[in-house]
């Protein structure tokens, strides 16, 4: 059984930036005055601490909030094309906020707001690699001087699948340069011996393939995965209304 269409939806759907799921206590909620209280899985999102809450019943068997967490980011770190993507409060060294998320070709995108006393997005991210949070791919990005940083906007509703350079993501659909409201503020921080050599590497003609925010399924419509209509369906205790996902 696989996770609900519905549910990957909205994940991708969420404009916070690392697309990173923490686990959290589980609740019981109730879905219908005359049924008995129903078991719900809680992730939380590590960027904006928002919760999300899925019907246990709807989910594979076996699947707790740690599980659910961890296919949740596993599921957004491919599909937004990251190398690396961490997010949260971090006990090691002082203990900070950090999220990061890394493209292959050589370009950070980071946020350390909560950690401003520590430095600049960039010093944390340092001291996020010193104490193995994240994980360098090359040596030298442990040294700051072999960055390029400068401040942009970040809203993921829609995305790039694939960043092949620098200059692809600043003019994607999930990156601006001046701020407007709904937009987050981040640190690109470009590690330069990657990302010029992927700036060489691009063609003039490369194109762009945007990843369409899609249209949430309501009563009535045919889901385009499975191919079963949208409607109220029936479960041991109660109902839900969906497909067949």
């Amino acid at each position: 059984m696989s996770l609900p269409a519905s549910l990957l939806q909205h994940v991708e759907q969420h404009t916070c930036f690392s697309g990173c799921y923490g686990s959290d206590s589980n609740v019981s909620v109730c879905l219908d005055p005359n049924q008995s209280l129903k078991p719900l899985v809680v992730v939380t999102c590590l960027d904006c601490l928002g919760k999300l809450g899925v019907p246990l019943a709807l989910l594979p068997a076996g699947m707790n909030t740690y599980n659910l967490a961890q296919r949740l980011t596993d599921h957004m770190k491919l599909k937004r094309g990251f190398k690396m993507a961490r997010s949260g409060y971090h006990t090691a060294g002082p203990g900070f906020w950090l999220s990061a998320v890394y493209y292959d070709c050589g370009v950070f995108l980071l946020n350390a707001e909560r950690s401003r006393q520590l430095g600049s997005d960039l010093d944390v991210l340092m001291l996020g690699m010193q104490h193995n949070i994240v994980q360098p791919t090359d040596p030298r990005m442990r040294d700051p001087k072999q960055y390029r940083i400068e401040t942009v906007y970040v809203n993921f509703g829609t995305y790039l699948a694939q960043v092949p350079a620098k200059a692809q993501l600043l003019a994607s659909p999930q990156v601006r340069t001046q701020p407007q409201a709904g937009w987050q503020k981040v640190t690109l921080a470009e590690f330069l011996p990657v990302s010029l050599t992927a700036t060489a590497n691009v063609p003039p003609t490369a194109t762009i393939k945007v990843t369409a925010t899609p249209k949430p399924l309501k009563p009535g419509d045919i889901c385009p995965v499975c191919k079963a209509e949208v409607k109220v369906r029936p479960l041991l205790n109660g109902s839900f209304v969906g497909c067949l996902c």
